[in-house]
């Protein structure tokens, strides 16, 4: 779900270029401005890695039994196929001359509900590297158009009152650059484990509900005489 943008925390700032008064046939002068678009994105996906871990005293054992815990962790995630799991990949290395340690890496994305349950499973087997809350891809690209297209308005009204300023008219856009992001929020890993027992999701995503980002826009307008 896209959040009502925050239009009163925008920064904006604007100057003429140097070369703005060069009144040749091939030049115009030129504002400069540089906007910034506050937004949120709700977080309604939880993004989980854990790991299965086994030390052997030979490489393949270790490995076999990094594998039986995978095996047996997919079992589990057959019966949520609302939960989006995939293997992100394996690590191994010799303790001094002797053991060997065998790690497998398993990432999760799937709403709260659904997801925290079903880490308390996976636990018992298995451990909680890292847990995030995010947006999901469509509520990015939602909140990000709905940003710019803001951004961009604001822009044109406000290149054009410039222009105004220094007397002169409209005269339409040069150049726009945009930028945007949306980060993480993160969440730490024994109080989501406790949760994850306890099965109480709702705690975790009232904490974290939101993530915000701001859209910057760079761009240059023409003025007329």
């Amino acid at each position: 779900m896209v959040k009502t943008l925050c239009n009163g925390l925008a920064a904006v700032t604007f100057m003429v270029a140097p070369a703005a008064w060069a009144q040749t046939a091939n030049t115009q002068p030129q504002v400069e401005l540089q906007l910034t678009q506050n937004y949120s994105v709700a977080n309604s996906e939880l993004v989980a890695e854990l790991s299965a871990t086994a030390v052997k005293s030979r490489a393949d054992q270790a490995a076999s039994a990094v594998n039986a815990d995978l095996r047996w962790a997919e079992g589990q995630l057959a019966a949520f196929p609302d939960i989006h799991w995939q293997l992100v990949g394996y690590s191994s290395g010799q303790q001094g001359d002797k053991d060997w340690q065998m790690q497998g890496n398993l990432s999760l994305r799937a709403d709260p509900k659904v997801l925290l349950p079903v880490l308390a499973t996976l636990q018992s087997r298995l451990q909680l590297r890292s847990l995030h809350s995010q947006a999901s891809g469509a509520a990015i690209a939602a909140a990000q158009r709905q940003a710019q297209a803001q951004v961009l308005h604001r822009f044109v009204q406000e290149a054009q009152a410039a222009c105004q300023n220094l007397g002169l008219s409209w005269g339409g856009i040069k150049d726009v650059r945009l930028r945007s992001s949306v980060p993480a929020q993160p969440l730490g890993v024994a109080p989501v484990f406790l949760a994850a027992e306890r099965a109480v999701p709702a705690s975790i995503a009232e904490g974290h509900s939101e993530s915000h980002a701001q859209m910057d826009l760079s761009g240059t307008a023409f003025c007329k005489n």
